[in-house]
């Protein structure tokens, strides 16, 4: 879960936003490794993918590892958009709790979620592990309840995934809560299906492991037309050359939604800072911890001693008037912090602030494209970006190498 936000220029096909402010930590941390170029003639492949950023690089890295030919283009450096904002907890647990993710999409889909869920989180760590990628590290997740009112919603939560053979651990009561956490509060569930990474530099490295599978990858190269032919797509960039494939797949987060229907994303504000390096381990086993509050408060560690704190969500209205809020949120989330560990020394280095897209039943968007039959799009929303986008990786892949998918219906626009 955490900040998942796309920044001020498209990643291929939209036009200019100006969709975050302050400067992202892992930006600093890892620079513009990558050294791709601007397209600069006509290309062809099975599939072309437009974003760069972590959704692209997974589905660039499933589809040629099966054998796909991949094209991905962006119209910045890769990476720099959504994912350098990133804060990359990586959890099954969706932003809609089980028990009531049944009530809106039935039992049957939300288990089978779930499932789903879980499954694209032990992907990514053997993804990871497969292109020898180390920064990807598992850790436990811990929600704790932010009143007592809420222990009673943990209960039934544990009750109802332990059922459908999800794992989780029931906390009950302060005793047993200040076992895994340095505070207190009335319940918690614990589970050990969890991961923490660094998505620019995750990202950078499925792009290099691609490029070995054959893939071709250009920079800022912005797409000015799509058009769907007989036999596939046909893209034209904004210097004239054409991009031909089979399919496509657009990887860009919400900046794609101006051409879908309006009312199947709503637009938040939120909010992230990181400390400067500590000395000491701030709780035990560097859990990634949040809260049944919404929104929730998210802490998780980072390489170098450091704690990433994020949360303070509201509806998003301007940039400006995000942007505007952005010393007083990061105030609110030291103060947050700060009653939870009073003993812990929070030194502020970064904070930055930007846009997400949510979902009414917290679920991604798997889909074609309306009226479409070759345009295909990975956007996970809400606080499971990374995990949603390995899932719409693996199951795109499969859906173009005509497997049967009967889970795609779970993510239909028009579910």
């Amino acid at each position: 879960m955490g900040l998942f936000n796309p920044t001020d220029r498209n990643e291929g096909t939209v036009g200019s936003q100006n969709l975050h402010s302050g400067l992202p930590y892992w930006l600093v941390r890892n620079g513009l490794s990558s050294s791709f170029f601007q397209l600069a003639e006509d290309v062809r492949a099975d599939v072309v993918i437009v974003g760069g950023g972590i959704t692209g690089a997974l589905c660039n890295y499933s589809f040629s590892s099966a054998g796909i030919s991949t094209v991905v283009v962006d119209g910045r450096s890769f990476g720099t958009g959504s994912t350098c904002a990133s804060t990359a907890l990586l959890q099954y647990e969706i932003d809609t709790p089980l028990w009531r993710l049944v009530d809106l999409v039935g039992e049957g889909n939300a288990v089978a979620a779930y499932h789903l869920s879980i499954r694209a989180v032990e992907g990514l760590k053997a993804t990871a592990q497969s292109i020898g990628f180390d920064g990807l590290t598992s850790r436990p997740s811990i929600q704790y309840a932010s009143k007592p009112s809420h222990a009673k919603q943990l209960r039934m939560e544990f009750k109802l995934r332990q059922a459908h053979g999800i794992p989780v651990e029931l906390l009950d009561g302060q005793e047993a809560v200040q076992s895994v956490l340095p505070f207190a509060a009335a319940a918690a569930l614990r589970c050990d299906t969890a991961a923490e990474t660094d998505a620019l530099a995750f990202a950078q490295a499925l792009h290099n492991a691609s490029v070995k599978n054959g893939a071709k990858m250009f920079e800022h190269t912005h797409v000015v037309e799509v058009k769907e032919v007989k036999a596939g797509v046909e893209l034209r960039t904004e210097e004239g050359h054409h991009i031909r494939a089979n399919y496509m797949v657009y990887a860009t987060g919400y900046e794609a939604l101006d051409k879908l229907p309006k009312d199947v994303v709503d637009l938040n504000s939120t909010y992230a800072m990181i400390s400067a390096p500590m000395d000491v381990e701030p709780w035990i086993d560097q859990a990634l911890i949040w809260e049944t509050a919404t929104p929730y408060l998210y802490m998780r560690t980072a390489p170098g001693g450091r704690i990433i704190v994020g949360g303070r969500d509201e509806p998003f209205r301007s940039p400006k008037l995000r942007d505007a809020l952005l010393a007083k949120k990061a105030n609110a989330l030291y103060g947050d912090f700060s009653k939870l560990f009073p003993d812990t020394s929070f030194k502020t280095e970064f904070k930055w602030c930007g846009t997400f897209g949510s979902t009414k039943d917290g679920l991604p968007y798997i889909d074609r494209g309306p009226k479409t039959r070759r345009c295909f799009y990975a956007l996970g929303m809400g606080g499971n970006g990374i995990t949603f986008s390995a899932l719409a990786a693996d199951l795109i892949r499969d859906r173009i190498l005509g497997r049967a998918v009967p889970d795609l219906d779970l993510f239909r626009f028009d579910r």
